[in-house]
């Protein structure tokens, strides 16, 4: 019986993973490809073998205390694993000791979101495994609250050797606890290499320096959210929590959708990118009649320049209704996960022309929209809470109208 259990294969076709030293230590030994590193554990065993991530937990790795993190363990070039079998049900990181130190005094946020939840995991035609909407949401309304399973320094496992890399890998899929983990695999992708490369978002841990700042953080939740170019799914991420919230009203059967690519790319653009995702682009908007699509990179264009003017400081190439044209655009192109920048462009723009109203009007508009996508404590929305509250008072005030008065008198 323990012959048939140690001579299971890892969850990667090809790749081995025997025993790593069972204490924590500065590098990894690596034999020849196809080959087990040895470990004295493993090889007490008769015969040695190598051993599956779950023989790894119960034999190799040194337990860990419940609700303790484990590491720094099995450090490559300054990169090693720490693990949380118990928060936010279990996390992994692959990453430096200093950026780990600011991960793990991030406030824990449990999983949490709509319950029971508005959606449910279906085969989407064309697409695979998918959400769709199983009721009515409303705009705003917050879908999920996510920790992340794995978090994963980007610089730093790209200098990695791939069986260095992967060995690792196996580490910390092994530190995690069971339902984690197949959720982890579940996701699209050959390997864990591969599911990370495909589904986990980029993020930023500042603390200990510029160096080794961008990570990847996986939510495999979050991550069965298909593609549509004009998405009515906004997400946020706080430290390493992410945050899905509807951009727009959703009605019941709706697929519920983010974009896998900048939504101002003309379409030609943004089908090309999304090639390289592997799969073609079934969203309406590029499925739908020619002479549409066309009518909206017509307007994609327009916005692009309409922002270019608006932030020329230089030269005065706009009027006050300048902006409601910007904002109105974005509304009429469906960028419900944009509009909080679009009327906050706005709202600055009418202050610039000493247009107290229509400036306050954009600004709560703005603040609307901002606590949806970044969040109400954020620096964009309390900024536009304190124009909406004294147009005049913000350091915007004036100065383009001012500034025209100055250019007509020296004509």
């Amino acid at each position: 019986m323990r012959s048939s259990i140690i001579k299971t294969f890892l969850f990667r076709s090809g790749i081995f993973l025997a025993g790593i030293e069972a204490k924590s230590s500065p590098s990894l030994e690596y034999s020849s490809p196809g080959t087990c590193p040895w470990n004295p554990t493993i090889q007490k065993l008769r015969p040695p073998a190598c051993a599956s991530p779950d023989f790894i937990r119960r034999l190799v790795l040194a337990p860990v205390p419940s609700g303790q993190w484990s590491g720094p363990e099995y450090c490559v070039n300054e990169t090693c694993v720490f693990s949380h079998g118990a928060r936010n049900g279990g996390i992994a990181l692959i990453t430096s000791p200093q950026h780990a130190h600011i991960i793990q005094n991030y406030a824990v946020d449990a999983d949490a979101g709509a319950f029971p939840p508005p959606f449910h995991v279906e085969e989407i035609e064309g697409k695979g495994i998918g959400l769709r909407a199983n009721r009515s949401i409303a705009k705003g309304e917050v879908l999920m609250v996510r920790a992340a399973s794995l978090v994963v320094q980007t610089d730093a496992i790209g200098e990695l050797e791939d069986e260095v890399r992967d060995t690792m890998y196996d580490i910390a899929m092994a530190r995690l606890p069971k339902g984690r983990r197949e959720a982890f695999m579940a996701q699209m992708g050959r390997d864990v290499h591969d599911k990370i490369d495909t589904n986990c978002f980029q993020i930023f841990i500042h603390g200990a320096g510029e160096k080794g700042t961008s990570h990847l953080a996986c939510y495999p939740d979050v991550a069965r959210l298909n593609h549509d170019c004009r998405p009515n799914v906004h997400y946020r991420i706080t430290n390493a929590t992410i945050t899905a919230l509807a951009a727009r009203d959703i009605q019941s059967g709706e697929e519920l959708a983010v974009s896998y690519v900048d939504v101002f790319l003309p379409s030609k653009q943004r089908r090309e990118r999304i090639r390289g995702w592997g799969f073609e682009c079934m969203c309406p908007l590029c499925q739908g009649p020619k002479n549409e699509t066309a009518a909206s990179d017509k307007r994609l264009r327009r916005i692009k320049q309409l922002k270019i003017d608006l932030n020329n400081f230089k030269e005065i190439k706009v009027t006050a209704d300048t902006g409601a044209e910007y904002t109105a655009l974005h509304e009429e192109e469906g960028l419900h996960a944009h509009l909080g920048s679009a009327y906050t462009r706005a709202a600055l723009n009418f202050a610039l022309f000493g247009d107290e109203e229509r400036s306050r009007e954009y600004a709560l508009k703005a603040v609307e929209e901002l606590d949806i996508e970044k969040g109400p404590e954020s620096s964009d929305a309390q900024a536009m809470r304190g124009l909406a509250e004294n147009p005049q008072a913000h350091w915007t005030w004036g100065k383009r109208r001012t500034a025209e008065k100055a250019e007509k008198a020296e004509k």
